[in-house]
Order: structure tokens, then sequence, then C-alpha cells
């Protein structure tokens, strides 16, 4: 019981897909290797309303019931894509959170001078794989089956807990991929909240390198000027925490920022470590997609 238990916990943190027939698999297995004996057991099981003696053969029930009580898992439907996470990833971790600490110490920067910034994919409809239907229907056909609608949203937060104004990019060459200035709280969406709309410029939603330099230029330097004013620190040094996405590490973008905002220091989140360190995507963006749901 106890391998089968460290085998299956093993297999869900590489993010191996378990479902009943692999799992019953594993099963099989294991108890073939370890403990074949158990298959000559007879036990009763119920069939129909009635129970029955029958041979042990890790029954779709018994799996159930296993996952249920022994492992406390449910069926859960997957949320993204899983990445391999660095086997030396507390090394890794370890260096990045000692270059932090180091950067913070030497210049002696408070806590409204850091900021993390993670971009998020809300979806305006996931595709539409579900319909309501006529029971007994045979085809069911939907418009836009395997079709996605969504927008990137660009979330800052500082270490001092305050969020920095929104970015959200959509497909599209024009503004009129846009919200108008007549939609619902457009008005304070934009003059209130500073929030900013932008099209990609291409017919995907995903941030680019001058969605990215207008982040940095309307939202993020702005946040910082103002908060180098308020405490008295015109020329303090600041740090800006991002994912090693290709835009955000491409030489273009870094020799853009070392020209433009020197001041600003780029701290990488390690790769495939944005679940374990990134303060947006492990407390802030589910968070940020229930309310917008």
């Amino acid at each position: 019981m106890a391998h089968i238990k460290t085998t299956l916990t093993s297999l869900r943190a590489t993010s191996v897909c378990l479902n009943l027939v692999t799992i019953c698999g594993v099963m099989i297995g294991i108890i073939t290797a370890k403990a074949p004996t158990i298959f000559k057991v007879t036990a009763t099981r119920k069939v129909h309303g009635n129970y029955i003696w029958d041979h042990f053969q890790c029954w779709e029930t018994f799996v159930k019931k296993f996952l249920k009580e022994e492992m406390k898992w449910s069926l859960r439907r997957a949320t993204r894509p899983g990445k391999k996470t660095p086997e030396n990833v507390t090394q890794i971790l370890t260096n990045a959170i000692l270059r932090l600490v180091s950067t913070i110490s030497q210049h002696n920067i408070p806590k409204p001078l850091l900021v993390n910034s993670d971009q998020t994919g809300p979806q305006y409809s996931s595709g539409a794989l579900e319909t309501y239907a006529p029971t007994g229907s045979k085809q069911v056909e939907v418009v836009g089956k395997d079709e996605r609608r969504a927008f990137t949203l660009m979330v800052g937060i500082s270490m001092s807990g305050e969020v920095l104004p929104f970015q959200a990019v959509c497909a599209g060459k024009t503004s009129g991929s846009l919200p108008t200035s007549s939609a619902p709280n457009y008005k304070k969406a934009v003059e209130e909240l500073k929030f900013c709309f932008e099209s990609s410029g291409n017919d995907t939603y995903w941030s680019t390198m001058a969605t990215m330099q207008s982040y940095v230029t309307n939202i993020l330097v702005p946040y910082f000027e103002s908060h180098r004013r308020q405490l008295g620190l015109l020329n303090q040094l600041c740090v800006w925490q991002i994912d090693c996405w290709s835009v955000h590490r491409s030489f273009e973008f870094r020799s853009w920022m070392q020209k433009y905002y020197p001041w600003i220091q780029i701290h990488y989140i390690p790769a495939n470590c944005t679940g374990l360190f990134q303060p947006c995507d492990v407390g802030i963006q589910r968070i940020l997609k229930l309310a917008l749901r």
C-alpha cells in the first residue's frame, strides 16, 4: 500500500496524467511485483445490487475508493501544461534568493521599490467544448468548438503589497480590438486606476517587445518615480522581478532597459520555477482569475 501511494504521489509531482486506467495499471503492476498472492484472495463485491464472491482484480470501484480514502484525491480538470522542475531546484532557488537579498541589502532598497510583474491569460471563452442539447442527440454542433478567446493581462505587485495598474493586451492591429470609451467603467479604469489597453499589433494576444516597452514606460516607471519622490530617494535603485520569457530576456529588451532605465535592475525568475518563486503566480493570479470570472 505504501509503495503504491509513494509511486502515485511521485508521478503526480511530475505532472503525469493519472486517470483510472493508468492508476489501475500502476497498482496491478506493483501488486504483481510485490505481493502477487493478493490476486488469489476472494472477496465480495456488489454487482447490480447483488453481492458475489470473486478474486481480487483491482476493480474500478476499489480504485475509486482507494483514491478517495487513502490518497485524498479527486478528479480534477487540468489547468495548465506540466513543466519539469529542475532536479537541482533547491540550489537554483537558493541562488536566486541570495542574489535578490544581496541587491536589497547592498542598495538598501525599500519594499515599495521592489516589484514583481507577471502575465496571465483571462478568457472571454475557453472554446465551446460542451453545450446543452436535447437528450439523446447523436451529433451536437457548436460554433467555435476549437477557438479560444482571451487577452493578456500584465499584473504587478510591490513587496509592500501595492498593486500596480494593469495592462491588457488584446489581439489586433488597431484600436478596434480594444474596449471603447463608452464601455461601462472605462473612464474609471483609464483615468482613476490608470489601466493601459494595448493592441498586440498581430493576430495573437501575447505581449510583444512593443507592449513590454509600453508597460515599463507607462506603468512601471511612473510607479517607481512616484514612490522615489515620496520616500525622498530620487536616485534610489529599483528592482523588477520578471520571468524568463523570451521577450524579457532578449538582448533587444535588456539593451533597451539598460539604455533608458539603468536604475531599474532586473531579477529573473528561474526557468520552470514560476509556481515556486514568482509572487504573482503563487499568490495573486488565481485569486484575480476567480474575481474576473
